[in-house]
């Protein structure tokens, strides 16, 4: 009897180990899941604030190309305008005493502005259309100039955040690596990336295709320091990382897209399309 209550003691306990290990395992796996869910909302906050901040970008050079082509309009109707004061003060009879070149010193240059305004009323009409435009065009410029600040601090910010809960992602990771005996990651990547061989199913989609021709020249290890930006797509690393962390590819967080196959870069470009559009890489394509 008493061999048999102990067999029973003993199987009650192995019972008890198994459950709480199970539900120690069950709670790892929600606790991963909650802090997935947390990356990939501060992934997704990100990369919209960038694509933000890339259009605000593309603003700002656009204003002040066309800033640009209006002063250079302004130039060329300045110039017209002169010369056709000229030939109007030629016609006049009176004796041509000035110059009026932009060399033209003190009181001549005042007498050639005199010309200019009484004999140019309709160059002086066009040239006042251009400055107004020119200069809502400036007052655009600064307001942007603002929001190109503002943006690249929340920018700066929202790239902060997804690192730090990207940690959170990792020490959950652990956590359950714990609770299964396995080793724990010391960093997002596990340092055993296996690259992936073969072609991508959607490695001849057209806007794989597109995307790359115009990033890279289709080169998956381009490089260009500005950003930096990395491989055919040129993804940042903060970009790429949370896209790999959507992925569920933990094993590509934290490698250097360069690094990884081309196989692995289409993997991580289609998963970034498909989560957030054309955005990303400007709307073209």
């Amino acid at each position: 009897m008493r061999l048999g209550a102990l067999l029973v003691a003993a199987g009650l306990a192995v019972a008890v180990v198994g459950a709480s290990a199970a539900g120690a395992q069950q709670s790892s796996d929600q606790g991963v899941a909650d802090a997935q869910a947390k990356a990939d909302q501060a992934a997704s906050a990100y990369l919209d604030a960038l694509a933000k901040s890339q259009q605000v970008d593309a603003e700002v050079v656009q204003i002040e190309q066309s800033i640009g082509t209006l002063e250079q309009q302004f130039a060329v109707l300045r110039t017209d305008a002169q010369v056709r004061a000229i030939e109007a003060y030629k016609r006049s009879g009176t004796p041509i005493a000035v110059l009026l070149g932009d060399e033209a010193p003190g009181m001549d240059g005042a007498r050639r502005t005199v010309l200019l305004d009484y004999l140019n009323a309709r160059d002086d009409t066009t040239a006042g259309r251009y400055r107004k435009v020119r200069d809502g065009l400036q007052g655009r410029q600064r307001d942007l100039k603002d929001a190109q600040a503002q943006q690249a601090n929340l920018v700066a910010q929202l790239k902060g955040e997804e690192q730090r809960l990207n940690g959170e992602l990792l020490a959950a990771q652990n956590k359950r690596r714990a609770a299964a005996g396995a080793p724990s990651a010391a960093g997002l990547n596990l340092g055993n990336y296996v690259p992936s061989p073969g072609e991508h199913p959607h490695h001849n989609d057209p806007f794989l295709v597109c995307t790359r021709g115009i990033e890279s020249h289709g080169n998956y290890q381009a490089y260009n320091p500005s950003g930096p930006y990395l491989g055919a797509y040129q993804f940042t690393q903060s970009t790429w990382n949370g896209t790999a962390s959507h992925a569920g590819r933990g094993e590509l967080v934290g490698v250097d897209p360069r690094n990884a196959s081309e196989y692995d870069q289409d993997d991580i470009a289609w998963t970034l399309y498909e989560w957030k559009g054309k955005a990303p890489w400007g709307g073209r394509c």
